[in-house]
């Protein structure tokens, strides 16, 4: 057994070193903290694992024959206290859970809400252009995707801030987080409840959840609550990483910002690399159900199984020069969504979301600048690798939107409900064709 323990102020502080000098001398190492896991290191395991789910569980609670009884499991380590939905399910109800959700995330179905998200952002940038002094993490990487996921999910922004807050505290481990955790799932179950008896005019996820049936049977209010509780907590702070580390960088190259903002048709390439080199999502777990080896080494059945997915991404094996932010750079082939059956829901959403953020900050903010003597990182990241705070500064600007500030963020309107609705309901109808002509139903 060695030391790494992701959950240190070290690791947080120096996790690309940590990772390549493991990946160099180490790269499969069985590490004893939380209970004891397997630490994978390099691209090629990273993503066998990923896509061997036969071999490497994500459920919890697992009984696996030969292991050592019953198994936390699950997607962390170590495992989180609450399940979080189908990313802690094994097929084939994490495949039937997925079908549900799938067509609203789509790549027809984000750019459908294109315009909404841009509203949000527009708006989020009129509350603070005028003064000439923002906060990257309160005001823009926070509320931009919460505004977007809870709107996209159809629910109510009357306590979006709130929601906003408890989803980004309790990722550090703020204090009173677990009781405004409790207020918050509180708050969506009453939610739940209420949109059961009286469904909305226009279906939204939240709707379709409510009306979707597994093997004849209607999803609980339980499970219906988890999964929309997964969406928001798995979606908005890894956004919120990426947005704050991406903002922070073109603060800090003027030069890259510059080429951006005169060729915009390279944001969205731009955002792909920021994805691979701030791997906001830190790593992902899985449980071996059987033994097997990964990398030249045995895993035994029931061993937990850790993915540095940033030791992936900055795998020189499979990235040139992975140490380099370079905007150019084709990183496609990043794991920052995952792989496979589990590949990440939101991996249409986030980046959209993100090249319009930066495209509206790089346009109306051309000289903003972090304060780097204020930014404060997190002090640990075993989930996600980001900020509690970044200070910024720019030369103040006119409003731009056609939303009041004061008050409630703009909201779709019905017949953006609807073309987003007629658009989900498209691509579930083809997926059902493709899986029925294949023999997947």
């Amino acid at each position: 057994m060695q030391a790494f323990d992701h959950h240190s102020t070290d690791f947080a502080a120096g996790w690309r070193e940590q990772y390549r000098q493991l990946r160099e001398t180490c790269p499969v190492l069985r590490a004893g903290g939380h209970g004891g896991f397997v630490l994978l290191t390099r691209y090629e395991d990273i993503k066998h694992v990923l896509l061997a789910p036969k071999d490497f569980a994500s459920g919890r609670d697992l009984e696996i024959e030969g292991g050592p009884g019953t198994v936390a499991g699950g997607v962390t380590v170590p495992t989180n206290p609450f399940r979080m939905g189908m990313m802690e399910m094994d097929p084939p109800e994490s495949l039937q859970l997925r079908r549900i959700l799938v067509p609203w995330f789509s790549a027809r179905a984000v750019e459908v809400n294109a315009v909404h998200i841009r509203d949000m952002v527009t708006w989020c940038l009129d509350r603070v252009i005028e003064s000439g002094r923002c906060d990257i993490v309160d005001d823009l990487a926070n509320p931009v995707p919460a505004l977007v996921t809870l709107d996209l999910m159809g629910l109510p922004l009357e306590n979006w801030e709130r929601y906003a807050r408890v989803l980004h505290g309790a990722v550090y481990r703020e204090k009173g987080s677990a009781k405004e955790l409790a207020w918050l799932q509180g708050d969506l179950r009453a939610i739940v409840e209420g949109r059961k008896i009286s469904p909305s005019a226009v279906t939204t996820p939240l709707d379709a959840l409510l009306a979707a049936e597994l093997d004849g049977t209607p999803l609980s209010i339980d499970l219906v609550v988890e999964l929309v509780y997964m969406l928001l907590s798995g979606g908005i702070d890894t956004s919120t990483a990426l947005i704050a580390h991406s903002v922070r960088y073109l603060s800090a190259h003027p030069q890259v910002a510059g080429q951006l903002r005169a060729s915009p048709e390279l944001i969205a390439g731009a955002v792909d690399e920021m994805l691979r080199f701030y791997s906001p999502g830190t790593g992902i777990a899985r449980t071996a159900v059987h033994d097997t080896t990964v990398g030249g080494v045995a895993i035994s059945a029931g061993e937990r199984v850790f993915m540095g997915t940033g030791a992936a991404n900055t795998d020189p094996a499979e990235f040139e020069d992975p140490g380099r932010l370079d905007v150019h750079r084709e990183a496609g082939r990043h794991l920052a969504f995952g792989a496979g059956i589990h590949r990440c829901l939101g991996s249409f959403l986030a980046p959209r979301e993100m090249a319009i953020l930066l495209t509206e900050v790089l346009t109306r903010l051309p000289d903003l600048r972090v304060d780097e003597a204020g930014v404060r990182p997190y002090e640990a990241i075993p989930l996600v690798g980001g900020f509690k705070a970044m200070p910024a500064t720019f030369t103040p600007g006119p409003k731009a939107g056609r939303f009041a500030t004061h008050g409630l963020p703009p909201a779709r309107g019905e017949r953006d409900r609807v073309r987003a609705a007629q658009a989900a309901g498209e691509e579930s109808q083809e997926a059902s064709a493709v899986a029925g002509s294949t023999g997947l139903t």
